[in-house]
């Protein structure tokens, strides 16, 4: 007689509406975020720079170099966004199955107490997006703010040793400077809008915020000053910054930005998703200019502390309008493409499902966390052997909020508000700055007007995304189109 190793059984597509787990590490996303955003700022700044030297400059050697100066951030990149798989194994009770399996990712064997039969899968790792926590997130950014006007002190009066201590510390301050207002409100909009959102998904809505910053900078730094100067040679100096910074940076970026949105058009389902979508877009965008800002003033604590509160969610919110007119047009599309198809007696198929359904658990109580913000029913608790196990929990009533804006319900119309905000946010703080300079105020009179007109914008536009994300809550999200669609799926199944 030969023993023979027994082998494994082979590879099988796993059943629609498996669970899968794991523990919740928000701040080990923080520093991916961190990693993407450096490595396609340093990217998208050498191809920009390399081709507006080669094609405005004439230099084509030097914008060559750029352009391959590039290729290692881009590497980078794409390293950090390929594919993650899972390999599982599992054991399912079967009175015609084995007591004893190969089990390959341990190379070792599994025993079971009772016949089971063997199941090997690959699956994709569509983890549940996982962020610090706003709370913790605004906590980190008010001592952020505290150190970066720590800092400007210690130069200041500090001397020798003041000067050492502040250039050690102004690198992290200027690392968690840009980024964690960010993931402040990614954090707060995820819990409002109440969507569950897989984290290579949301990574890939916010790389795409980013990238859109490449065709905006040839926008703003190439195309329309180009464009200015060929149609009056003789404009002035202060009339062209401001068409730069109130016509050229709104329209630009926000088409781009809009553009983003609309490459995950067959992510979108409902408004409530086009919001979401368009919102993280806005902050990828955000975050890479907030970097050239924090960076730019030295991590200085006047410009953190506005941009966290002010341009960050300015970004986004302006943003999200487009994405919400877009999810309506899409919504409507669908749905009037399946009447249209049920009418003409085509077969309708069931709507996309996930395979899997990804959860989030506290490793140190087992219980599951709720990263969207919805409301459960009931609680899940995960065992240390990974069993789970159902355990009564209360209901959450969301709060609605207290102010409401209406929401665009057409794509047009969402660009349009969206270029409005945008351009009476820049346009606005450059006319104010004109008029003081005009007005021939000193410095510190200039500074006092600037900084009550920036608390004016701030909080209009935290008061314009309160009464947003109050709104999108209420909107439709697509599940009332899948069971539509699912009817007609039933009605014509059998054609």
């Amino acid at each position: 007689m030969v023993w023979a190793t027994a082998q494994p059984v082979a590879l099988s597509r796993p059943e629609s509406g498996l669970q899968m787990a794991r523990p919740s590490q928000p701040w080990r996303m923080y520093g991916r975020v961190i990693g993407l955003v450096i490595l396609a700022f340093f990217f998208t700044q050498s191809v920009a720079s390399g081709l507006i030297l080669a094609l405005g400059d004439g230099d084509a050697l030097i914008g060559a170099l750029c352009m391959a100066f590039a290729i290692p951030f881009m590497l980078g990149l794409v390293a950090m966004r390929r594919p993650r798989v899972i390999l599982l194994e599992r054991a399912v009770p079967d009175p015609q199955g084995q007591l004893i399996h190969p089990i390959t990712a341990h190379a070792g064997s599994l025993r079971t107490p009772m016949p089971t039969r063997m199941g090997r899968h690959l699956i994709r790792d569509d983890s549940i997006l996982d962020v610090p926590t706003s709370r913790a997130s605004w906590i980190l950014f008010t001592l952020t703010v505290v150190v970066a006007f720590s800092l400007a002190a210690l130069i200041e009066f500090g001397g020798t040793g003041g000067v050492i201590i502040a250039l050690v510390l102004i690198l992290p301050t200027i690392i968690i400077g840009f980024s964690i207002p960010v993931m402040a409100w990614w954090s707060h909009s995820t819990k409002r809008i109440g969507l569950p959102t897989r984290r290579r998904d949301a990574e890939a809505w916010l790389m795409a915020g980013i990238f859109s910053g490449l065709p905006a900078i040839m926008i703003n730094s190439w195309i329309f000053p180009h464009l200015v100067l060929t149609l009056n040679p003789n404009i002035s100096n202060i009339a062209f910054e401001f068409l730069i910074l109130s016509v050229s940076a709104p329209v630009g970026e926000e088409v781009c930005k809009g553009l983003a949105i609309w490459f995950f058009a067959s992510r979108i389902r409902s408004p409530r998703h086009g919001f979401q979508i368009g919102f993280t877009v806005g902050l990828g965008f955000a975050i890479v200019e907030n970097l050239m800002y924090v960076a730019g003033s030295g991590a200085g604590g006047l410009t953190i502390l506005v941009r966290g509160i002010g341009s960050i969610p300015g970004h986004a919110v302006w943003t999200s309008l487009t994405g919400v007119g877009i999810g309506w047009y899409l919504m409507r599309q669908r749905a009037a493409l399946l009447h249209a198809a049920a009418r003409s007696g085509e077969r309708i198929t069931e709507p996309e499902s996930s395979t899997s359904d990804w959860k989030l658990f506290d490793s140190k109580t087992g219980l599951e966390i709720d990263p969207a913000g919805t409301a459960p029913a009931s609680g899940v608790q995960v065992s240390p052997s990974g069993v789970r196990i159902w355990t009564p929990a209360p209901v959450i009533h969301p709060d609605k909020g207290w102010f409401r804006l209406p929401l665009p319900q057409t794509p047009l119309l969402g660009l349009v508000l969206a270029i409005a905000g945008h351009s009476f946010w820049n346009g606005s703080l450059t006319a104010v700055a004109y008029w003081s300079d005009s007005k021939g105020m000193g410095d510190i009179e200039l500074i006092l007007i600037m900084l009550v007109w920036i608390s004016i914008l701030v909080c209009t536009v935290l008061l314009v995304a309160t009464g947003l994300l109050a709104s999108i809550r209420e909107a439709p999200d697509g599940s009332e189109l899948d069971a539509y669609q699912s009817d007609l799926a039933a009605i014509t199944r059998h054609r």
